[in-house]
């Protein structure tokens, strides 16, 4: 908000309201008045009819409106949206016929309302809680506005670096074709490269141990939830089975955040109240549900009693000592945030479910070597647990964020926080086991990730936060930004190989760097999913099967690209589409 509106809502406050009256009661207008003035609020006037109530609200801009109920022939209901168009807040004044319109004025009241005879200290404690009130709605509206136009700024920031990085790949792809060699190619590719092989080697080191002989803080879990009745009595029931006690009593609290449901999610959260007592239940209704995750997270941490904070997707499972284990880890006062290994349950039901359950293997492989390198792990949708305090100092989550998670750990970072990994332990989620609502899904983290990068990058680099914790952001979130040069990369020497084979000895692309880089750009992939594969010890046969089968499944990232920067160009809005659950096989 700017400092102008926050002078004149801080003026209101230390000046002396204008109290405006709306009654044909002579005898409860010169009451009113003397209440009014006796309190230090200045009567400015009073009307009773249509064409003066308008005319002298226009001239004399009150602060409040004092309407009497009684007043004849003016319908309340409109008189009180007019009211609403001059932003002035208004107390209306019941009499006699409080049986008959109370439905109406409880329709048309929400700064409150008094019934005759009035009490001198109800009626200006009444005009003094209107007032505030009324501030402090006007500076949200304020904020929510401001917030609003950041916001639309940054989306405008977004297009322009897509469309930026759209034209600058296919610009430097035509200059290759067009002269025939792409050797800057490999040194691009060198950057990304050589972030593969060094998490590779950090995550050989066995992470710092941590100690589970600690005092348990008081911890709420979060489950947001919108038409999950496949699976919120499951993972209810999973979280609820925790031995996280401390005297035999839980030591935590599940509020699951009911957004918006139109399915049986309601009902069968009811039904689990009454057999679970640490269960919370809060419901968003239209039209503030459904607007997207963080903005539900923040009403739940407004609600909680924890001093550590853990969210879970609605589809997730955990073992009763989960959550015993992984507070050990953010329970160091060094530690703001961890994120758990990520698992799924339903892995062996397709090639695609098997392939997601591989893929956050390799990720959680490449967290286990940030957390090696310093402690700048990230945090995931699922099974991050945070020190509530580290949220709201780095701003709570953004519920404007499509990846509010990434969001959060890079803010957490830039105000010199530490993330840890925890691989030693897992939750299990539902993989999507379907095409299209899988590149949904992922269209949604890869806009995620380069909303991070378009719009914390500058931040990033202004910040005080050590210059390795910087490259390790910008590595992270710049991911997905290499994926069309990848694909080329990939292209050139598959052309390339095809033509040695059929013309001996014909380069059609030339790729001129040293011997070690083209060598180093081929061997990268494997190192760090071949130790991922491995930590579960699998069989000779199922390691090379799931090695190979991977390497393939990756090659999905060259239409998620496009679909990705698609997206991010003609979009109008940040929008949250949130993965639909089914309950697959366990």
């Amino acid at each position: 908000m700017s400092s102008e509106n926050t002078s004149e809502v801080t003026s209101i406050a230390k000046s002396h309201p204008n109290i405006f009256v709306i009654s044909s009661d002579n005898e409860l207008i010169n009451q009113l008045r003397e209440y009014i003035e006796d309190y230090d609020y200045s009567f400015v006037g009073s009307a009773d009819t249509k064409e003066s109530i308008k005319r002298k609200i226009m001239e004399l801009s009150p602060n409040l409106v004092l309407l009497d109920s009684e007043i004849e022939n003016i319908d309340l209901i409109k008189l009180t949206k007019d009211l609403e168009k001059f932003n002035i807040p208004n107390i209306v004044i019941v009499g006699m016929r409080f049986d008959e319109i109370i439905d109406e004025v409880l329709m048309i009241t929400p700064y409150g309302y008094l019934i005759k005879d009035i009490d001198k200290e109800e009626l200006q404690r009444a005009m003094a809680v209107a007032i505030r009130k009324h501030e402090l709605n006007t500076q949200k509206i304020m904020e929510a506005r401001s917030r609003i136009s950041e916001k639309n700024n940054e989306l405008l920031v977004e297009k322009s670096d897509s469309s930026f990085l759209m034209v600058l790949c296919f610009a430097l792809i035509i200059i290759a074709i067009l002269s025939r060699n792409a050797t800057w190619l490999q040194w691009v590719l060198l950057i990304p490269t050589l972030a593969m092989l060094i998490n590779a080697i950090a995550s050989i080191k066995k992470p710092d141990e941590v100690s589970y002989d600690y005092e348990k803080p008081y911890v709420s879990i979060f489950i947001p939830a919108h038409n999950e009745e496949s699976t919120i009595e499951m993972t209810v029931r999973s979280i609820c089975e925790s031995q996280y006690h401390v005297d035999g009593e839980p030591q935590y609290e599940v509020i699951v955040i009911n957004d918006g449901s139109t399915d049986s999610t309601g009902e069968i959260l009811s039904n689990l109240k009454n057999d679970i007592p640490q269960l919370k239940i809060v419901t968003r209704k239209p039209p503030v549900s459904g607007k997207g995750k963080g903005f539900v997270l923040n009403d739940a941490l407004t609600l909680s009693n924890g001093e550590i904070i853990g969210v879970f997707d609605a589809d997730t499972k955990i073992c009763p000592d989960f959550i015993e284990k992984i507070v050990a880890y953010v329970a160091d006062p060094e530690i703001d945030g961890v994120q758990s290994r990520v698992k799924m349950y339903n892995k062996n039901e397709n090639y695609l479910a098997r392939m997601q359950h591989v893929e956050f293997a390799s990720f959680g492989n490449t967290l286990r070597a940030k957390d090696n390198l310093g402690r700048t792990g990230y945090l995931g949708g699922n099974g991050q647990f945070v020190k509530k305090q580290s949220i709201i100092d780095s701003g709570k989550w953004d519920g404007f964020a499509v990846t509010e998670d990434l969001n959060l750990a890079v803010k957490i970072m830039l105000e010199g926080g530490k993330i840890r990994y925890c691989g030693e332990i897992a939750i299990y989620q539902e993989a999507v086991t379907e095409w299209k609502p899988f590149f949904r899904q992922r269209v949604r983290w890869a806009i995620g990730n380069f909303e991070t990068f378009f719009v914390y990058l500058p931040k990033i680099l202004r910040s005080k936060i050590p210059f390795a914790k910087k490259l390790g952001i910008i590595e992270h979130i710049s991911f997905y930004s290499f994926n069309l040069l990848i694909f080329f990369g990939f292209l050139i020497t598959i052309t390339n190989a095809i033509s040695w084979f059929l013309f001996h000895n014909v380069t059609i692309i030339r790729m001129e760097a040293p011997f070690i880089v083209g060598i180093l750009s081929m061997i990268s992939f494997f190192p760090g999913i071949t130790l991922a594969l491995s930590r579960d010890k699998p069989g000779i046969l199922e390691f090379i099967k799931d090695l190979v089968k991977y390497y393939v499944y990756c090659f999905h990232l060259i239409p998620l690209f496009f679909m990705t920067m698609y997206s991010m160009m003609t979009r109008k809005e940040r929008k949250w589409a949130k993965t639909e659950h089914k309950g697959g096989k366990k």
